[in-house]
Order: structure tokens, then sequence, then C-alpha cells
């Protein structure tokens, strides 16, 4: 009797048309395309999630808000500085102002050494309503004012804004457009050297 012997399955050509296409394949590409197809099964790449402020991670947030061009606004400062009891004079710490991009990328700041904050930014009480006001300052003069006794925290004179800063050639106003955050802005003030002239060019007595 005559027996017909099979071949072996391993070298049995795959009747399926893809499937013999890729048993033709050698091994690397093989590996290449299984990458290709894990990577296309996990889906698209989440978007960078947005920040709230842009003030590195152990420094303390005096002020945030996101800006007409959603960009973000961020009043920072050293670790702990609202938390000097000592006077605003001799606080050891550090402060400045950020702007960046909603996903952490600072763009601008000032002022450029921010342990010369003493030299560019200042307190004054308002006597009417005493409601606190803070001032950031060029050589040219005050160029951001942030307050908590009107709606808008935060206006702008691009006049005397730094060079190339993002505040130039805006008018006059109000920066804030969204997600405003002053949840400290008051013990942040608190640290900053008291500056009588404001309230005296406005005609009112300590």
């Amino acid at each position: 009797m005559n027996y017909k012997i099979s071949k072996p399955f391993a070298m049995q050509i795959p009747s399926h048309p893809t499937l013999a296409r890729l048993s033709a394949l050698p091994v690397t590409a093989l590996l290449a395309l299984t990458v290709t197809v894990s990577a296309c099964a996990a889906g698209p790449k989440a978007a960078p999630a947005s920040v709230t402020h842009n003030c590195k991670p152990q420094e303390t947030v005096g002020f945030s808000c996101e800006l007409q061009d959603r960009r973000v606004l961020s009043l920072c400062g050293s670790p702990d500085f609202d938390q000097f009891k000592g006077e605003a004079k001799d606080n050891p710490g550090y402060a400045y102002v950020a702007i960046g991009t909603r996903q952490g990328q600072v763009q601008f700041s000032y002022p450029q050494n921010p342990l010369d904050y003493k030299k560019h930014m200042t307190f004054s009480m308002s006597l009417a309503g005493a409601w606190p006001h803070m001032f950031v300052k060029t050589d040219k003069g005050r160029f951001l004012h942030f307050s908590l006794d009107i709606k808008e925290p935060v206006y702008a004179d691009p006049e005397n804004a730094p060079q190339d800063w993002p505040v130039r050639g805006l008018e006059n106003g109000p920066l804030c457009a969204r997600k405003v955050n002053r949840e400290h802005i008051d013990s942040f003030m608190s640290q900053m050297i008291d500056d009588p002239v404001w309230v005296k060019n406005r005609g009112w007595n300590r």
C-alpha cells in the first residue's frame, strides 16, 4: 500500500494571500511591522495638559491668570516667600512676574534677576476702602498694577513695559481674561516694601 506523505506544517505555504506575503518577510521586517501596529493600537498621544501658572514647582504662586491671547501671567516667589515673618525689606527670598504658554514654557520674566525684586516691586494700601495694591515698574515707571479693589485684578501700562515684553502695544487696561487665581495675593503683597508716594500723589493722608 502506498502512503502519500504530506509536507511538514512549518514548510507549508499559507493558502491565505496576506499570510503568504507576511511569511515571505524577513524577521526584522516582521518585528518592525509589529511595533507599528502596536503604536497605532495605542491611539494618538494626548495633548499636553494646560498649566494654571508658570512658576517653578517649588515656588510660591502669588497670582496667576490667563491673558486675552490665552497665555498665562504669573506672579512667582521663592519657596515660602509669603511666609517670611520679618520686615519686608529683610526678606531674603526672590520674586518675579512671568508670561508663558499654557503648556508651561516661560517666554518672558521680570526682573532679569529675581533677587532684585525690591527695586522693581512696591506695595501700597489705599485708604479709600483700605485695599492693597502692588506695582511692578521699570526705570520708566509702573507697567503692571495688581489690585484687589477692582473687578479686573491686573492692569498694564505698555509705555513703561520692559523692551520686548508682550504687554507692549496693548491699550492701557485689564490683562486677564479668565481663570484667575488670587488665593495668595494678599500674603504675597504683604512682603513688598511700602510705597507711600502712590498714596500721596492721590491726595490721601495716611
